[in-house]
């Protein structure tokens, strides 16, 4: 799996011109580009990728893990630091034209390298993220086993939800059952969305210490990560009764979401997608509540290509995973929003998340 991915991003880095693609994971970020190409997880790192050979430098630190989770060639870090190290690695291969992952590295980085006398920086920003875009069955095969995670925390979740308890203990409890049914961890730096009552208005609500009272919902936007992978899902909870609009409200959105979902297909434009939910929504006269796109790409990070919206350029194709998750957002009222994640295939799409109970649910 790896040394296919390291030919294929051999291949864009000749087609680029370049001698080598550097991804550097600094403090954790990044290591997804990282762990893509190497499977490698630790927190500082950086991956020299030629044109016939690749070199993964680390620290101390991370020596043994490195040398059990990756086939590459290892260097430890010299006394230098991590930038000295590249440098000289390159310079041994007497490389000329690099290309960099301008997105992704710290503005102190990218001085320290250009400061560098005989070499040619490129942007290589969309070599790895284009090669994640496209998902094998293995990874999709990931989220769906995240969805099954959220599928049986939901099912804890929902009898110990009760009036008075506030939204960091929702978010809390949530992220425990996750965990104890098998996530290796959720969103990380992503915080839960967990809003109530009038705070749904919030598309992304992070919990508060308010507390749930009888006749409200609960709008929980969460996820898990397997082997990397994470899922992205969004499900209202009714703590008693709630209005007759929020059902209402809450059967129009699942309705754009399935008329949505019966049109993914490879070769669509992800503007054609928003515009084919917005106009379910548009024509029960709530066209001005859904204040945000339909969708996004995922995988190892929580957002990734394609974007899905009405000001997006994206082509979906075969191999994608995306979010579909239409909202209405009333102030003075609330909100609510639906989503779950699809595969695109070659015949259209196939859901990933709807193993976790789906409808308004109703806290037991």
């Amino acid at each position: 799996m790896f040394s296919l991915r390291q030919s294929s991003l051999r291949e864009k880095i000749r087609r680029a011109g370049a001698n080598a693609l550097v991804v550097f994971c600094l403090e954790s970020r990044n290591w997804e580009n990282v762990y893509y190409l190497t499977g490698f997880k630790g927190s500082h790192s950086a991956l020299i990728a030629g044109l016939d050979r690749s070199i993964l430098v680390t620290d101390g630190r991370y020596m043994k893990q490195a040398a059990e989770q990756t086939s590459l060639e290892i260097a430890g870090q010299g006394s230098g630091g991590l930038i000295s190290s590249v440098l000289e690695i390159l310079q041994n291969w007497k490389a000329k034209k690099i290309a960099l992952e301008y997105r992704r590295i710290p503005h102190s980085v990218a001085c320290a390298l250009f400061r560098q006398a005989g070499l040619e920086w490129i942007d290589g920003s969309d070599f790895v993220e284009d090669l994640r875009r496209t998902k094998t069955p293995a990874e999709a095969g990931f989220v769906a086993r995240a969805g099954k995670i959220c599928a049986a925390a939901m099912q804890e979740l929902l009898p110990v939800l009760e009036p008075g308890m506030t939204e960091r203990q929702i978010a809390a409890r949530l992220e425990f059952s996750l965990r104890m049914n098998g996530a290796e961890s959720t969103w990380g730096e992503h915080e839960f969305i967990v809003a109530s009552g009038v705070r749904s208005v919030l598309p992304h609500g992070t919990p508060t210490d308010k507390p749930v009272s009888e006749g409200e919902w609960i709008t929980l936007d969460f996820g898990a990560r397997v082997d990397g992978y994470l899922c992205d899902v969004t499900r209202n909870i009714a703590i008693g009764q709630v209005p007759s609009l929020a059902l209402s409200l809450h059967s129009l959105l699942e309705r754009a979401q399935e008329e949505a979902f019966r049109q993914v297909r490879p070769g669509i434009r992800a503007s054609e997608l928003d515009t084919i939910a917005r106009s379910v929504i548009s024509e029960a006269g709530y066209g001005q509540s859904f204040t945000h796109g339909l969708g996004h790409g995922l995988g190892l990070e929580l957002h990734e290509a394609p974007r899905l919206s009405r000001f997006s350029e994206d082509v979906l194709r075969e191999g994608d995973i995306v979010t579909i998750e239409p909202g209405v957002y009333l102030s003075g009222f609330g909100g609510l929003r639906v989503e779950d994640d699809c595969l695109v295939t070659k015949t259209g799409a196939r859901w990933l998340t709807k193993d976790v109970p789906g409808g308004f649910l109703q806290a037991l």
